[in-house]
Protein backbone atom coordinates (compact mmCIF):
# COMPACT_ATOMS: atom_id res chain seq x y z
CA UNK A 1 0.00 0.00 0.00
CA UNK A 2 1.33 3.44 -0.93
CA UNK A 3 0.42 6.51 1.03
CA UNK A 4 -0.75 9.45 -0.30
CA UNK A 5 -3.06 7.26 -3.01
CA UNK A 6 -6.75 8.21 -2.90
CA UNK A 7 -9.13 5.76 -3.78
CA UNK A 8 -11.93 8.44 -4.60
CA UNK A 9 -13.06 8.90 -7.61
CA UNK A 10 -13.92 11.90 -8.97
CA UNK A 11 -17.44 12.89 -10.43
CA UNK A 12 -18.29 12.80 -14.01
CA UNK A 13 -20.44 14.49 -15.92
CA UNK A 14 -22.55 12.48 -18.47
CA UNK A 15 -23.41 14.05 -22.00
CA UNK A 16 -26.90 14.65 -20.77
CA UNK A 17 -25.20 15.95 -17.62
CA UNK A 18 -23.54 18.63 -19.39
CA UNK A 19 -26.39 19.55 -22.02
CA UNK A 20 -28.44 19.93 -19.03
CA UNK A 21 -25.77 21.87 -17.85
CA UNK A 22 -26.24 19.59 -13.99
CA UNK A 23 -23.76 19.31 -11.35
CA UNK A 24 -22.89 15.68 -10.67
CA UNK A 25 -22.22 16.51 -6.91
CA UNK A 26 -25.05 17.01 -4.37
CA UNK A 27 -26.48 19.81 -2.83
CA UNK A 28 -24.63 20.08 0.60
CA UNK A 29 -25.80 23.73 1.58
CA UNK A 30 -29.73 22.00 2.21
CA UNK A 31 -27.36 20.15 5.15
CA UNK A 32 -25.37 22.18 6.83
CA UNK A 33 -26.73 24.34 10.02
CA UNK A 34 -24.27 26.30 10.40
CA UNK A 35 -21.89 27.81 13.10
CA UNK A 36 -24.01 28.84 16.03
CA UNK A 37 -24.82 26.45 18.53
CA UNK A 38 -28.77 24.94 18.60
CA UNK A 39 -31.42 25.44 21.16
CA UNK A 40 -30.80 22.32 23.56
CA UNK A 41 -27.95 21.26 22.05
CA UNK A 42 -24.83 20.52 24.40
CA UNK A 43 -21.66 21.66 23.78
CA UNK A 44 -20.01 18.35 23.18
CA UNK A 45 -22.92 17.82 20.65
CA UNK A 46 -22.06 20.88 18.81
CA UNK A 47 -18.17 20.30 18.22
CA UNK A 48 -18.67 17.12 16.88
CA UNK A 49 -21.38 18.64 14.15
CA UNK A 50 -18.72 21.56 13.58
CA UNK A 51 -16.11 18.50 12.90
CA UNK A 52 -18.78 16.62 10.64
CA UNK A 53 -19.93 20.03 8.42
CA UNK A 54 -16.72 21.01 8.19
CA UNK A 55 -15.47 17.53 6.57
CA UNK A 56 -18.60 17.50 4.65
CA UNK A 57 -17.89 20.63 3.12
CA UNK A 58 -14.15 20.13 2.27
CA UNK A 59 -15.21 16.77 0.62
CA UNK A 60 -17.67 17.91 -1.47
CA UNK A 61 -15.35 21.05 -2.86
CA UNK A 62 -12.98 18.78 -3.29
CA UNK A 63 -15.81 16.42 -5.68
CA UNK A 64 -15.93 13.56 -3.85
CA UNK A 65 -19.57 13.66 -2.75
CA UNK A 66 -21.54 12.49 -5.88
CA UNK A 67 -25.54 11.82 -6.05
CA UNK A 68 -25.79 7.92 -6.63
Amino acid sequence: MKYGYSDFVYPVQTKKMQENNEDPRVKVSDMLQGPKRLEGESFTDYKIRMKVEKQLTRDYLKGYIVER
